[in-house]
């Protein structure tokens, strides 16, 4: 009896050992979880938003860690899948022990995983999906949306539409939440001297766009307000300039199609005139730190036309650090508390999260595409910052 207490006793030190260190271990670094599609059509979005995601991590560590602690980021592909990001954010909640996530990117997966951040109780940032639902119906304390959200892209649009003289529009997309909100804030504010003719929508991941091209070529509408995206709007523009789709009509496109890896992708073949949006361009540096956020970005990319992403996934990581030290805690309640009204200076400038929205007021490029001398790549004119 005497020896089994012995052992008993060893073991019991053991553990205690082995789950100080672990405690140890854990304490030594601060767990960032990313979930955005690094593959597939789609993977620019994703690859892009980490560029910016690990650059500001890099900064962070270099310059000692947050309150000494380093951030390890752990990175998971949500393949654009609800059910995919879903699994993925439950695994690094209960095998990784996250706390802190950064993402999905896009409106239906961040729809999905905000449940989960939901129930667990763990903080959600997320840099791009746009989908208003995020933040109204479904607001709940641990969800926080950087992002202009469909309801204020549909004031910007149907302004842009009265602008350029819009008179039917046709409206078409791909058939998930963010096409959906989108094109309602767009009937919300509305010119009553404007048609909407049609609504045309396509799966998300199509890469045949022979069908909508007949439907837009044949519909009355003097303007195609798009929202088709990625490699999808890369696919349907070439498709449509074979049948000379867009030579009579006017286009207006959201979901950021003014981003200069479009332009870039498509040189010649972009659409002459496109109004669109971006949320950054690396020919325009309006202050000192958009300036050295671009030179160092271009290091990363190893390249001087930095993609639009980077600023977004840059923005995720250093709201997290301010709120972080703003609450001298990694816990997600104190975490979340110290988010809601926080501003922070970024490349875009002074950034607030609204205390009962929590939503930022990250602003966006809104311009025209147009051809520039000396180039084969199109880039944005009559350029306004908007918020």
């Amino acid at each position: 009896m005497k020896i089994l207490r012995i052992l008993s006793k060893s073991v019991a030190a053991s553990a205690m050992v082995l789950a100080s260190a672990q405690i140890g271990l854990a304490a030594d670094t601060i767990k960032i979880g990313v979930i955005f599609p690094v593959s597939g059509a789609f993977a620019s979005v994703g690859l892009g938003t980490l560029d910016g995601v690990k650059m500001a991590v890099e900064e962070i560590n270099a310059a000692g860690g947050i309150n000494g602690l380093q951030l390890t980021v752990i990175e998971r592909d949500s393949q654009l899948k609800p059910d995919v990001a879903s699994a993925a954010a439950r695994e690094l909640i209960s095998k990784e022990g996250v706390k802190l996530f950064i993402g999905p990117s896009t409106s239906g997966t961040s729809l999905a995983v905000s449940e989960i951040a939901k129930l667990e109780k763990v903080v959600q940032i997320i840099p791009s999906a746009k989908t208003e639902a995020l933040t109204a119906e479904k607001l709940h304390k641990y969800v926080f949306q950087l992002s202009a959200t469909t309801d204020v892209d549909g004031k910007r649009y149907a302004s842009t539409l009265e602008k350029i003289g819009a008179k039917k529009v046709c409206l078409t997309g791909y058939d998930y939440a963010y096409t959906t909100d989108f094109h309602r804030g767009i009937r919300d504010n509305l010119s009553k001297d404007i048609e909407i003719t049609n609504e045309y929508l396509v799966k998300l991941g199509t890469t045949d766009y022979g069908t909508l091209v007949s439907q837009l070529m044949a519909d009355p509408c003097d303007t195609i307000l798009g929202s088709v995206w990625g490699g999808g709007f890369i696919a349907m523009v070439k498709q449509g300039n074979a049948f000379g789709l867009f030579k009579n009509k006017k286009l207006v496109w959201g979901a950021d199609m003014g981003q200069y890896e479009m332009a870039e992708a498509l040189k010649a073949d972009f659409p002459e005139g496109m109004w669109a949006t971006t949320r950054d361009l690396w020919y325009i540096n309006d202050s000192d730190a958009m300036k050295e956020f671009h030179a160092k970005l271009a290091k990363v990319q190893g390249k001087e036309a930095t993609t639009m992403y980077p600023v977004t996934g840059y923005n995720s990581v250093m709201f997290l650090k301010a709120a972080i030290i703003k609450a001298g805690s990694t816990d997600p309640d104190a975490v979340a508390e110290a988010l809601e009204g926080l501003t922070i200076d970024t490349p875009l400038g002074k950034l607030t999260i609204d205390a009962k929205t929590h939503r930022a007021n990250t602003p966006e490029y809104y311009g025209q595409l147009v051809t520039v001398p000396g180039s084969d790549i199109k880039r944005m004119t009559n350029i306004t910052l908007e918020k």
